[in-house]
């Protein structure tokens, strides 16, 4: 191993060193934003570093005796990440300082979740994504229990459960796909015939992950997690979790199904996969009167919709531009549900949907930039919740599986049952908007400029299809 093959890494091993850093200095002061302000400032060179390497990239690089993969992917990638979560750290920096009571743990436990992330994405070697899923997932295990509600010890045992479970699945299909192909080098996989092993293989490898990403029918942690943990970690989860997650399973699907054998077989098991995740997703979220419950429900849904996606991916490379727009846009989006909703539990104390009965009244701008993050999970036209389902959808009828891009359309509509239900508690609602107490302006701050690219990319997706375009070409 060469030194220069650290350069390569300095990225997470900056947030690892800000990490380690924040409980050393936790001893020697007791300002609560001294935390915060060395956190952001670490990530912020953790970003740097990345776009330095972005614009200064030559070619794909494998390092670390070939288990780990350094290109424009993972740095594209990364970068997203580290972005996402310094925004959700700006926007929760008071409800961090002052409702946390472990905040240096707290931070760091977080840092190295997004180092196990950016990990994941860049893994090319079954072993070593097995030890990056472990690091993104265990302090998840920890953060969860940080809620102060009385669903948080619960949900963080149900997570640690199930994790467990979807670990040793995961295994086992690493097994079955080392007992086949004598590998466990994504990259150069060797699949010379089809066998019912490899199959199987391939779908437990699929169920593993399926777990952290919220798909049904692997979703019963999601709501119960969703409403226990403290709202950073649950935006963390909808956000920079879900995206790592589809990118390794895009990486994968990418290696492994580019070699010319017969995947009709796995194609149908996914299909049912997303059929069941986009239904269950939806038909569950219209019973929840549990504003975070509903959400947890929505991104069961949402992620059956990037697996159509992925689906595609398997019969044709191109379908990954369209795919990641997807995962990217429903991160962007659902920063902006979830800092409006922070935002209206500090002022109601409740998360309720009946809470939100007469806001627009009273506070139109939340109102405003609810609405345009709920439309785009909807798929309104002019947001890029509309253009990402088109791109897949019609990726999805291009690969000749226009009946799941069918069910997809008709899943839509049956969102609109809740999402407009929503809205009409903010919007029609005769009610008096009833506050209880006050809130702070850096949820309004950051929701108002992620609101933003959310209708921008909406309008004008090329600005973001053209770098996929070109990170995709790359791999």
């Amino acid at each position: 191993m060469q030194f220069q093959e650290l350069t390569y890494l300095l990225s997470p091993i900056i947030l690892i060193i800000t990490a380690l850093f924040v409980l050393i200095i936790d001893f020697f002061t007791n300002r609560k934003s001294v935390l915060m302000i060395y956190t952001l400032f670490g990530i912020f060179i953790s970003a740097l570093i990345l776009v330095i390497q972005f614009i200064n990239f030559d070619s794909n690089k494998n390092i670390f005796f070939d288990t780990l993969v350094f290109d424009k992917l993972y740095i594209f990638m990364a970068l997203f990440l580290i972005i996402l979560t310094f925004v959700i750290l700006l926007a929760f920096y008071d409800y961090i300082i002052n409702q946390i009571t472990f905040r240096s743990e707290f931070i760091s436990l977080l840092l190295l979740s997004l180092v196990g992330s950016l990990l994941v994405i860049m893994s090319i070697d079954f072993i070593t994504l097995y030890l990056s899923l472990e690091l993104a997932s265990l302090p998840i295990i920890s953060l969860v229990a940080f809620g102060r509600g009385k669903f948080s010890l619960e949900a963080a045992f149900k997570y640690l459960i199930l994790a467990s479970l979807s670990t040793g699945i995961f295994l086992m299909g690493v097994a079955y796909i080392y007992g086949i192909t004598g590998s466990i080098d994504i990259v150069n996989i060797n699949i010379s015939y089809i066998n019912p092993a490899l199959i199987l293989g391939l779908v437990f490898l699929f169920m593993g992950i399926a777990f952290k990403l919220s798909i049904a029918p692997w979703h019963m942690w999601t709501p119960d997690t969703y409403q226990g943990s403290p709202m950073p970690i649950v935006t963390y989860l909808s956000t920079v979790s879900k995206v790592a997650g589809f990118v390794l399973i895009m990486r994968i699907f990418l290696e492994i199904f580019s070699v010319n054998f017969d995947s009709y077989n796995f194609i149908i098991f996914l299909s049912l996969v997303a059929f069941l995740s986009m239904t269950i997703g939806n038909f569950g979220a219209i019973f929840q009167k549990d504003l975070k419950r509903l959400f947890a429900y929505s991104t069961v849904a949402h992620a059956g919709y990037m697996l159509v996606g992925v689906i595609a991916l398997i019969s044709t490379s191109s379908a990954g531009s369209t795919t990641l727009f997807y995962v990217i846009g429903y991160a962007i989006t659902n920063l902006t549900v979830f800092f409006c909703l922070q935002h209206i539990i500090n002022l109601t104390q409740s998360s309720s949907i009946d809470s939100l009965k007469g806001l627009f009244h009273t506070y139109p701008l939340v109102s405003i930039m609810l609405t345009v993050s709920i439309l785009s999970l909807l798929g309104i036209p002019a947001t890029v919740g509309f253009m990402g389902k088109v791109l897949v959808f019609s990726s999805a009828v291009d690969n000749g599986l226009a009946w799941l891009a069918i069910v997809g359309v008709i899943n839509s509509f049956i969102s609109a049952y809740y999402y407009l239900g929503i809205l009409r508690n903010i919007f029609m609602s005769s009610e008096k908007f009833e506050q209880k107490s006050n809130s702070n302006n850096n949820y309004i701050l950051v929701a108002s400029l992620s609101s933003l690219i959310v209708l921008v990319l909406g309008i004008f997706p090329d600005a973001l299809l053209s770098v996929i375009d070109d990170v995709m070409s790359a791999i």
